[in-house]
């Protein structure tokens, strides 16, 4: 029987969602998480699995992301089915001499801020993954935390989880409005229900934005599209999750031109290959082109060319959620009491996840966080 009330309701199912769901039943909080989909249909199915924070900026950027790796090895022994998390450090690549300047800008940065990173040589570079191209790679910034996990493993385990905390977890329940009373969130009208809740959690994503305005809330989150390729399973021959540079400067350029293409591959504990990537502001568009998908294909080749016999066995494309500013909006919000935000991860889901989750969980049970989230207000884009 559908719920008439809860404690919190959670909106989205995605990685964050669920998360924060876990969290809160795990402190005895009486939760119910609504998703319009199936389990993991979002962006928490599609995307490149990887936990990684080597391109994160310094500041609150790093600061999410250090305590979110830190998260996802609690998780790892706390959680009975094996999501694949596995750290074992990370490369960004570096193919041309005009990206030292820009890596050496974030290694400095990153220094400064107490997050140092490590430089090495091509030597280093093809000592640890062998098949990278000897004749392009300069070198490249190691980072051992990183690593890769499998997404939609982690959000079953987590549902799993919470809901032997007691948690009540509804997948293709769709929210159709939100009842606020003098300021106060009262109820959320969904197409199974009303529930009666004095507390939401709005982590739709890419649609939190619509969520947003069943509550009179401009929220700047809009959906940007990335596209991945899978290859058919093979021999393990990929170590590392491994970036290019030119992605890196891209990432930070291209969304302004409206797209972009840089490399990006690692190798799923099943054998297949995740390679890419491509981004494009393409609306609510999961389409992938023939022009996109053999960009990556030819990035990836020029990376690793021994990959050219490989077969290719689907594309994909999802939504990230993009802010204007790459930082997630996380927290309570000025105008509307008991609505709180936890959207707008810009492709870093995975990563910041299961931190943004514990941080939101600490919010509603202890009205504070263990990292001060006033950066990440929306109220920062009024």
């Amino acid at each position: 029987m559908f719920p008439k009330e809860a404690e919190v309701v959670v909106i989205g199912g995605g990685i964050i969602g669920s998360a924060t769901a876990y969290f809160l039943a795990k402190e005895g909080k009486q939760v119910v998480l609504v998703e319009r989909g199936h389990r993991s249909g979002e962006a928490s199915g599609g995307n490149a699995a990887w936990v990684w924070s080597l391109t994160r900026k310094a500041g609150i950027d790093i600061t999410l992301a250090i305590h979110s790796i830190s998260i996802h090895k609690e998780l790892q022994k706390e959680l009975e089915l094996d999501f694949e998390y596995r750290a074992n450090g990370g490369l960004l690549v570096i193919d041309s001499e005009h990206q030292f300047p820009y890596i050496d800008a974030h290694l400095k940065q990153r220094e400064k801020d107490g997050h140092p990173l490590e430089m090495i040589n091509s030597k280093q570079v093809f000592e640890i993954e062998p098949l990278l191209n000897r004749k392009t790679i300069l070198g490249a910034v190691w980072n051992p935390v990183d690593g890769t996990t499998n997404p939609i493993l982690l959000v079953v385990a987590l549902n799993m989880r919470a809901e032997e905390f007691g948690a009540k977890i509804y997948h293709h329940t769709e929210v159709q409005s939100i009842e606020v009373k003098e300021g106060r969130i009262e109820s959320v009208t969904t197409n199974q229900g009303s529930i009666r809740t004095n507390c939401v959690v709005n982590a739709a994503g890419s649609w939190a934005n619509y969520i947003g305005e069943m509550v009179g809330l401009s929220v700047p989150i809009k959906p940007f599209q990335m596209a991945m390729l899978v290859t058919e399973q093979i021999p393990r021959c990929i170590s590392h999750p491994i970036m290019g540079a030119s992605y890196m400067v891209e990432e930070d350029t291209g969304k302004k031109q409206g797209g972009g293409c840089g490399l990006i591959v690692s190798q799923q504990v099943s054998g297949n290959l995740l390679i890419g990537a491509s981004w494009r502001d393409a609306g609510y568009d999961k389409r992938t082109t023939q022009e996109e998908i053999e960009l990556m294909a030819k990035v990836t080749l020029n990376a690793i060319p021994s990959l050219k016999n490989v077969r290719i066995i689907r594309s994909f494309a999802n939504f990230f959620p993009h802010t204007s500013d790459d930082l997630p909006i996380l927290g309570k919000v000025d105008d509307v009491c008991g609505f709180i935000m936890a959207s707008g991860h810009n492709g870093h889901g995975i990563c910041l996840g299961p931190g943004s989750g514990k941080l939101i969980a600490e919010l509603v049970c202890d009205g504070k966080t263990s990292i001060p989230l006033d950066e990440l207000s929306l109220s920062r884009f009024v």
